[in-house]
């Protein structure tokens, strides 16, 4: 199965139409490279905010607008990303959005599954960090993790942040996830390294796939600061560090740091469970559950 992460360049939008051709030439060019599933990273679709003029005099202000922002674009994006899951018959899963929930009056950072049939999945970040720095008090922790089933694959979430705490793949392991799908934006370098740290420790630690998609870029917000958002990043996809399986350094395919670009690469299930039992290292079976209950969590 070939599988792809982008590389995707937030910017100044010059029209909404710029918007979509933006992602569907992700989407597109994931298609033509084989792939039947594309990830786009954490808050690709931020690029919007550039459509907008806002006068902007504190803190507060930029609040507000971002509670305008995960009201405003849920629907559209939801629309969007499925139509072209369906155009292209590709499983897209659309990174991040911050999103309003009518039903819980909530904000969430949430994460989007469009299968190619029209079904969509959604997964809340379990552990909110600095969001996009203004809205980090806006943003409610998602309440639970689930799997994903998308034409015989089990595919788990773990947004950004989440993917630091081995609990959230361990959990999604043992639900039965294949693949955890990791979209992240990074500020800085320092959270580009981790977050691809991460990834290749949470492959071999629970021996499933890790798909990490990152953030490129800068827009022009907020319009008072002069170098706005500037986002850093290297996609790529993980395997567990086996000598029957993928590389010595977990890496099947990586892009080339801060270019836009759709990484590709091939990803074998079949092998994968094979080599969960026959392998090298069997983490899922020399697990010791019933010694670490002993210690999880003590406060003393």
């Amino acid at each position: 199965m070939k599988v792809a992460s982008s590389q995707y360049r937030a910017r100044k939008l010059k029209s909404i139409q710029d918007f979509e051709d933006h992602v569907r030439w992700h989407v597109q060019s994931a298609k033509e490279q084989g792939a039947e599933l594309l990830l786009l990273p954490e808050f690709f679709a931020i690029e919007l905010i550039t459509l907008h003029s806002f006068e902007i005099r504190n803190t507060a202000d930029i609040t507000k607008i971002f509670e305008w922002f995960g009201k405003e674009y849920t629907s559209y994006l939801k629309q969007l990303c499925g139509s072209l899951a369906k155009e292209y018959q590709i499983t897209l899963a659309a990174g991040t959005h911050f999103t309003y929930h009518v039903e819980d009056g909530c904000y969430y950072n949430t994460a989007f599954l469009f299968a190619p049939d029209g079904v969509v999945f959604e997964q809340n970040k379990i552990h909110p960090s600095y969001e996009m720095v203004y809205n980090k008090e806006l943003t409610t922790p998602g309440k639970k993790l689930d799997i994903f089933e998308i034409n015989g694959v089990k595919y788990g979430i773990a947004i950004c942040y989440d993917n630091s705490f081995p609990e959230v793949a361990r959990i999604l392991s043992q639900m039965g996830a294949d693949v955890i799908l990791a979209p992240t934006a990074c500020l800085d370098e320092w959270g580009q390294s981790r977050n691809i740290l991460f990834a290749q420790a949470r492959a071999s630690e629970n021996q499933v796939y890790v798909i990490n998609s990152h953030l490129i870029g800068a827009i022009p917000f907020p319009n008072h600061i002069p170098y706005g958002f500037t986002f850093t990043g290297k996609s790529g996809i993980y395997s567990p560090i086996q000598p029957m399986i993928g590389t010595a350094n977990a890496i099947v395919s990586q892009g080339e740091a801060n270019v836009e670009m759709v990484v590709v690469g091939d990803i074998d299930l079949d092998y994968l469970k094979f080599i969960r039992e026959n392998g090298h290292n069997r983490n899922r079976t020399d697990m010791r559950t019933s010694f670490y209950q002993q210690y999880a969590y003590q406060t003393t």
